[in-house]
């Protein structure tokens, strides 16, 4: 049977950085001794009183899973792709096996066919061997490929709106908490902004499927 897919937020959507702010550049340029040009300097230390404080926040990216409608609703769609998929296998697999019973049955009652028909048999069975795995190879990898794209879809979706909603907070970094991959081992509730998080890409969401009506 087909192997189960899943959408979620993984760990490759583990920080969205947001703008840092604005620092008052040095009164003299660091110039690189090699080239002679100017080197960028990071806006956090560009300040000519020093670094400023990291803002970290963070958000339950189980939280995320289970309530963001996106998720939610794309995952339901590839639970039914992957339904009809199998299906389709199974149907494949039954004709198949048919075919199969049918040449078996011959061999056990003709003992003494001929060499080329028994290489036939082999033949045969080679084939059809080689045909379910091509089908279900190709229905796996077009869920494969649409659970790919949904991924992507929702990676964008997340750090398109976590860039927005940091820097309109003041916010550096936002890291995700997840149990999947416990990198914080622990938060204070003060830093957690999932609610108000959820409650911005659920109402996007929202406003975004009312459009398409």
């Amino acid at each position: 049977m087909l192997s189960k897919i899943s959408l979620s937020i993984s760990a490759i959507l583990l920080v969205a950085v947001a703008y840092l702010f604005f620092r008052k550049p040095p009164q003299t340029p660091l110039i690189d001794s090699a080239t002679g040009a100017e080197v960028k300097v990071a806006e956090a230390f560009s300040g000519t009183e020093g670094p400023k404080p990291v803002v970290l926040a963070y958000v339950n990216g189980d939280t995320l899973n289970e309530k963001y409608a996106y998720i939610v609703e794309k995952s339901e769609q590839l639970e039914t792709k992957m339904k009809a998929a199998e299906a389709k296998v199974q149907k494949e697999y039954v004709s198949r096996q048919s075919e199969l019973e049918r040449l078996m049955k011959y061999a056990e009652t003709n003992p003494n066919m001929s060499a080329s028909e028994q290489n036939a048999i082999r033949g045969d069975i080679a084939r059809m061997e080689n045909e379910m795995a091509q089908i279900q190879e190709r229905e796996m990898g077009a869920l494969q490929k649409k659970e790919a794209e949904l991924q992507k879809d929702l990676q964008k979706r997340v750090s398109d709106y976590l860039t927005v909603y940091a820097k309109q907070k003041g916010i550096d970094y936002v890291i995700n908490h997840q149990s999947a991959l416990q990198l914080v081992l622990y938060g204070s509730p003060a830093y957690d902004i999932t609610s108000e998080v959820l409650a911005g890409l659920n109402a996007e969401y929202a406003k975004e499927k009312e459009a398409g009506k």
